[in-house]
């Protein structure tokens, strides 16, 4: 379509972007300046732009006659910023105020019943997000038949940007970016929420680097982008609509850096799953690449399930084993396994942040010790481990005293059954040791009725050693043999002391004294008669 410089001077003032009285002052001032380009329509269109009445977006659509899209309620929209899967995002102002971005969801989708729910609660759950770390949102509107959503506008680049123009950073830029997204996530945990989509693209650095300054990420701030994605993690009474946002099918999230939980249950993956995806974001910053490049996007959700990533160390020789350690435990396969929470992580990394790192150090940087595994796990094996808790210590016997009592031990407690997911890996390791009484001469005894543990047996009146009152399992020493003596039994009967040994002995003798001497005067008499 053909238009003159005076069509477009009156789609200025449809468009409401100029008063009548402004649009013939700008005229004026536009022939005193064209000379003999007054008439060419794209010269005039490159002058409004570079004299500030309009914006390149909103040229653009003038010259091709539209005149309806420049406002959303009391917003005038100054450029298009970018558009997603479910929105385009647009930069704008409310008269004087400093300009705000808008994202606004397309009538076509706003038809799909299921992108229309997940645009609506990413607008109530994004007005609680207050963090420096977070882009903040102000309002939720709708207008003409479109929903939009009011967010802060942010002058920088995207990480992605940074990776494009250095394909790597070093160690204490890639650790400080991550450290503050984690916590930017840490406060999207604590309102109940899950991102679903964190990559460099969705990290944005802010203020934007000048020209002429330092191509270095140490003085900008990282505000997390696009929690379009999140949910909330508690019961909001309506489930079944809740299910039908992340319909079965639907993958959430870039593979580039899916957990493998997420890959395979979209709609229930905790904070565990954005932890692995900044250890994919921290991997990809310090190696140039993402764990798994892979052009085949099922491969590539296969090898974050199953393989181990290539270790940092190989493409750079600066991280230490302290970062790769950490960058490990945030990938790991099982959700219980990594950090429980966004500030775990980030307490990890606190110590590799580098004060004033692009200043000259005035000494040699102390050795940082090696990070501590999260509470909760166990060193990593190739098994899966255990979802929570540890093995129970063995403790080793005590050498055998040659003045121990013989000590009663309580029946064997059957041994808890182990949870399916560590069976492998009890197998792959020496079990607890099972030690076995062994078998006693004496007759077996019958069974002990069950002894209520908040009373305690009565002594029998005895010399001999009795058991030891105690409630515990007595592991017998190797080469000792063990009376086993059930607590219930009768006393046995004492046997003589010593002192009773000796009277006795004495009256024997007596007896036997007695008796040679009646016999030898039996044959003393009577012999002789």
């Amino acid at each position: 379509m053909d238009f003159s410089v005076d069509n477009l001077g009156g789609f200025l003032i449809r468009s409401k972007l100029m008063t009548a009285p402004e649009m013939l002052a700008m005229k004026e001032r536009w022939k005193a300046e064209a000379g003999a380009a007054i008439a060419n329509v794209p010269a005039f269109s490159k002058w409004l732009v570079a004299n500030g009445y309009v914006t390149e977006y909103q040229a653009g659509l003038l010259v091709k006659g539209h005149v309806d899209d420049f406002f959303l309620d009391q917003y005038k929209i100054l450029n298009r910023l970018g558009s997603g899967r479910m929105a385009g995002v647009y930069k704008a102002t409310r008269g004087s105020g400093p300009p705000v971005a808008i994202k606004v969801l397309p009538p076509s989708r706003a038809q799909n019943a299921q992108f229309l729910a997940r645009f609506q609660r990413e607008a109530q759950l994004s007005l609680k997000l207050k963090h420096p770390n977070c882009v903040r949102s102000f309002q939720v509107g709708q207008a003409r038949g479109l929903n939009y959503l009011v967010m802060e506008f942010i002058d920088g680049e995207t990480v992605d940007e940074v990776l494009s123009r250095r394909r790597r950073l070093p160690p204490h830029e890639a650790v400080r970016i991550v450290h503050q997204a984690l916590a930017g996530l840490e406060h999207i945990n604590d309102q109940g929420m899950v991102h679903r989509d964190l990559k460099p693209s969705n990290l944005m650095l802010t203020p934007a680097r000048q020209a002429g300054e330092p191509d270095t990420t140490l003085h900008a701030t990282v505000k997390i982008l696009d929690i379009g994605l999140g949910r909330l993690m508690i019961d909001d009474g309506n489930l079944a609509a809740r299910a039908d946002i992340t319909a079965d099918g639907v993958l959430l999230g870039t593979p580039d850096y899916l957990a493998p939980e997420q890959a395979r249950d979209p709609r229930n993956c905790t904070i565990q799953a954005d932890i692995y995806s900044l250890g994919c974001v921290l991997y990809h910053l310090l190696t140039g690449q993402p764990p798994f490049p892979d052009a085949n996007l099922l491969a590539q959700m296969v090898r974050h399930a199953t393989e181990e990533p290539r270790p940092v160390r190989d493409f750079n020789a600066s991280v230490s084993e302290g970062l790769q350690q950490i960058i490990g435990y945030m990938m790991a396969k099982a959700p219980e396994q990594r950090y429980p929470t966004p500030q775990r992580a980030a307490q990890a990394l606190q110590m590799f942040l580098l004060a004033d790192a692009d200043k000259p150090s005035s000494g040699p940087i102390p050795k940082v010790p090696e990070p501590k595994p999260p509470s909760g796990t166990i060193p990593k094996v190739p098994e899966p481990k255990p979802p929570s808790g540890t093995l129970p210590k063995v403790l080793p016997p005590k050498p055998p005293s040659e003045t121990m009592p013989k000590l009663a031990l309580p029946e064997p407690k059957p041994a808890s059954p182990a949870p399916a997911a560590v069976g492998s890996w009890l197998s792959g390791n020496l079990p607890p040791a099972k030690t076995e009484p062994r078998q006693s001469s004496a007759p077996p005894t019958p069974a002990p009725p069950p002894r209520d543990p908040r009373k305690k047996p009565k002594k029998p009146k005895s010399e001999r050693s009795q058991p030891l009152d105690i409630d515990v399992e007595l592991v017998p020493m190797p080469d000792q043999d063990i009376d086993v003596i059930p607590l219930d039994e009768p006393p046995r009967p004492a046997l003589l002391s010593r002192r009773d040994l000796i009277l006795l002995s004495i009256g024997a003798g007596t007896l036997v004294v007695l008796a040679l001497g009646v016999v030898a005067i039996y044959l003393i008499f009577f012999a002789a008669d």
